[in-house]
């Protein structure tokens, strides 16, 4: 079986069907991947392990349970005393001292106030001096004059100052006194425990597992094998009627993007898949385009996935390859005039990046 589900790439202008006929249309197919099926057998749910609680094991015993512990009190022991006469000082003795003055004596002592002295003392001329000048012929005599003593009265210490001690008496009084004899001390006395029998459980085996193997299960899937792939390989005549535009407004990509989102999906749904199925003979054309940035072949190959992307998608809904035709329109038709030449915002270029539908 042929299926139309192509992509109008720049390959696909080159190439010619042989031996067209005038008036005719023609779209070039694919055959399909030829498929077969099998039944293989899956394993669901691999064996595995399970741990089961084995419960632990008691046995009841019969035991003492201390309600109140034992303690300790202490007991206080007074001290012990002794009554005593003791001397009590209200008064205490202490040293009088009396201060005797110093004694003095006065005695002479001899002062010389004029020591010995000796000198020369000019006399008389001599008559007989020859010489005119009578100072030649004066006359000297030599005089010694003996030291002038007096007696100057002097004190001098006879006795130096002392000092004499009495010793003055206290006084006291008697009195009676408390003396101890035994310091106080503590006693420890012992408080025995308050115990009662009870039976209890005493634990002779803790909880342990063990394991149990649960079988692996499985289920039966059937699956298709890839007999014979498929590829181009013929023209097949269309309808030559002019496709009618769907109301419905294009969906949109990412930048780069080839993958339907889930908006894209749910129009595909609501006015393509419905048309489809609603109209057996209905055949829908799948042209997706790209915005001018990156190069022109990119532009091209890009465009050609996102038609494959929404016939791929059709194809998983039921719908036969042969209603389909997939074309790639890369950035030739710009919607907006936003080429190479023009520096466009994101929003101008997303109205680029599309799919249109056309049904024949």
């Amino acid at each position: 079986m042929l299926s139309c589900s192509i992509v109008f790439s720049q390959e696909y202008l080159e190439s010619q069907p042989e031996n067209p006929e005038p008036g005719t249309c023609y779209a070039k197919c694919v055959t399909p991947d030829e498929f077969k099926e099998e039944i293989i057998k899956i394993e669901s749910v691999p064996s595995y392990e399970k741990l089961e609680v084995v419960p632990a094991v008691y046995k009841t015993i019969s035991a003492d349970v201390v309600l109140k512990p034992s303690s300790k009190k202490y007991v206080n022991v007074p001290a012990v005393y002794k009554t005593i006469v003791d001397t009590v000082w209200t008064k205490e003795s202490y040293n009088k001292i009396t201060v005797n003055e110093t004694q003095f004596e006065t005695l002479e002592e001899h002062v010389e106030v004029l020591p010995a002295s000796e000198s020369w003392v000019a006399g008389e001329n001599d008559p007989d001096c020859p010489s005119i000048d009578p100072n030649d012929c004066r006359i000297f005599h030599y005089r010694k004059d003996p030291a002038l003593i007096r007696d100057i009265p002097v004190s001098k210490v006879k006795t130096p100052a002392s000092v004499r001690k009495t010793k003055i008496k206290g006084s006291y009084k008697l009195v009676k006194r408390n003396v101890e004899v035994k310091a106080a001390t503590t006693r420890v006395e012992i408080i025995p425990a308050v115990t009662e029998k009870v039976s209890k459980r005493v634990l002779v085996k803790d909880e342990t597992t063990r394991a149990i193997t649960v079988p692996a299960k499985h289920v039966n899937v059937t699956k298709k094998v890839l007999v014979k792939k498929g590829g181009m390989t013929a023209w097949r005549i269309v309808p030559c009627t002019i496709p009618k535009r769907v109301g419905i407004v294009p969906i949109y990509y990412a930048s780069g993007s080839a993958v339907l989102t889930q908006e894209s999906k749910r129009l595909i749904d609501k006015h393509i898949w419905s048309i489809l199925k609603a109209d057996a003979a209905s055949i829908v054309e799948i042209g997706s385009h790209t915005d001018s940035q990156g190069g022109t072949n990119s532009n091209l190959k890009l465009s050609e996935r996102r038609a494959k992307v929404v016939v791929d998608y059709l194809v998983n809904k039921g719908v036969s390859p042969m209603r389909l035709i997939a074309v790639g329109y890369g950035e030739s038709k710009l919607l907006n005039g936003c080429d190479d030449s023009k520096k466009c915002s994101n929003l101008k270029h997303k109205e680029n990046r599309r799919t249109e539908f056309k049904v024949f």
